[in-house]
């Protein structure tokens, strides 16, 4: 899949247009817009550029517009970029749509095909020197479908991918959420026979499902809530995430975005002043909690079954050896008096697939700074390690529940 690598690279770029700040577009010199935004997009690391705006101050056309991650040679081609009903706003613009053109790319085999991507209620804040000024929100973002073809066969498609957001005001955090109502993925695509023989022995030759998420952002404290995050794979299972975290406020998060920008820029990626600059904005962060469950829909019969005819046994023997197995497994990773805490609920999920769940809940907010020196206080002995972030953490694993 080597050849394909640049092409994906590209196709990933394209949710770049989430984040590009567009408040300069609507600068009646052109070149002056072009230098400005330039400067403004280098900070996220990003290098932009067009051949011509056309239009008026209310609807325009970026012509040509093209982008480019710091670090990367080529630059991504979006295309023309139209902005429509734009009006002034407290000082900044409010653009009533924004829609790009559809994009279709042939390359090496590969064929990506993407529908206009469409912003509604794009807020554009006035330059200034809070640091709100350097984020742009919007409304409703969508993109009807997406599909990558290879050799003739759709490899991956998604359909129906739209957000919502609803800015803060008043004190209030924003809220945001998201759905993807369907991806699916070709799995006869794969090149690599030992990979493929795994897939065809629990039964997939192609997978599909969907997404939602939801959360908030309270600029006041910069917390951040991923209150849902799903990705749902049919006769798979449902793997849900929530995260929880404070001290991203919209100056710590320029500050990253500007550091990363740098690092980004740097040949071989490892400027040791600039990481440790990260860090140091990283470390007053504040982790509040998060957990990852997964919900099965017969992959683990799927998977126990294929284990038991590889080894001519038994499913039931399969899960006997499997509990017999996970005492001595941690054991080897230095985890052995942790056997408790897990080994309960692993053993019933194997008992009874249904969902199996790890939850960290430290006791009181724990800043990052602290789970790094928690991380690194005994390097030469992993199980006290692995015992004292467990600990600080606030970690329980769950099944069935």
């Amino acid at each position: 899949m080597t050849k394909y690598q640049a092409a994906l690279r590209k196709l990933a770029f394209s949710t770049i247009l989430l984040a590009i700040p567009l408040d300069l577009a609507l600068a009646q010199d052109a070149s002056a817009v072009a230098d400005r935004l330039k400067a403004l997009s280098a900070k996220q690391g990003i290098d932009i550029g067009w051949s011509k705006v056309t239009g008026d101050a209310s609807n325009m056309v970026i012509e040509g517009f093209s982008a480019r991650a710091a670090g990367e040679s080529d630059a991504f081609e979006i295309g023309n970029v139209t902005l429509s009903d734009v009006t002034e706003q407290n000082g900044g613009y409010l653009v009533g749509r924004l829609t790009t053109a559809p994009f279709s790319m042939a390359e090496d085999g590969m064929e990506i095909d993407i529908s206009p991507f469409v912003v509604e209620g794009l807020s554009i804040p006035a330059d200034s020197t809070d640091p709100m000024s350097s984020i742009t929100m919007y409304r409703n973002a969508s993109l009807d479908n997406l599909s990558v073809k290879i050799a003739g066969k759709t490899a991956f498609a998604l359909d129906g991918m739209a957000f919502q957001a609803a800015p803060p005001e008043g004190g209030q955090p924003m809220t945001f959420s998201g759905a993807i109502e369907k991806f699916s993925t070709d799995l006869t695509v794969i090149s690599d026979p030992q990979v493929r023989s795994y897939f065809d022995a629990l039964g997939y030759s192609q997978l599909d499902g969907f997404i939602n998420l939801a959360g908030s952002w309270q600029p006041a404290d910069g917390r951040w809530l991923v209150s849902r995050y799903d990705i749902a794979i049919n006769d798979v299972g449902t793997l849900g995430m929530t995260v929880d975290v404070s001290g991203f406020t919209p100056g710590v998060l320029q500050k990253l975005n500007e550091t990363s920008a740098r690092m980004a820029e740097t040949p071989d990626g490892t400027d040791t002043a600039d990481q440790k600059e990260l860090l140091r904005q990283l470390e007053n962060a504040t982790f509040n909690g998060a957990s990852l469950r997964f919900t099965d829909d017969s992959l683990t019969n799927r998977a126990v079954g294929m284990v038991a005819a590889q080894q001519r046994a038994k499913p039931a023997d399969v899960i006997t050896m499997a509990k017999a197995a996970l005492p001595l497994a941690m054991m080897q990773f230095q985890m052995g008096e942790l056997a408790g805490a897990i080994s309960p609920a692993i053993n019933a999920f194997l008992d009874d697939p249904r969902n199996v769940e790890i939850v960290l809940a430290p006791p009181s907010p724990v800043t990052f700074g602290r789970i790094s020196e928690v991380s690194t206080a005994t390097p030469g002995d992993s199980a006290a390690t692995t015992n004292a972030l467990w600990t600080l953490l606030g970690v329980k694993v769950d099944a069935n529940q």
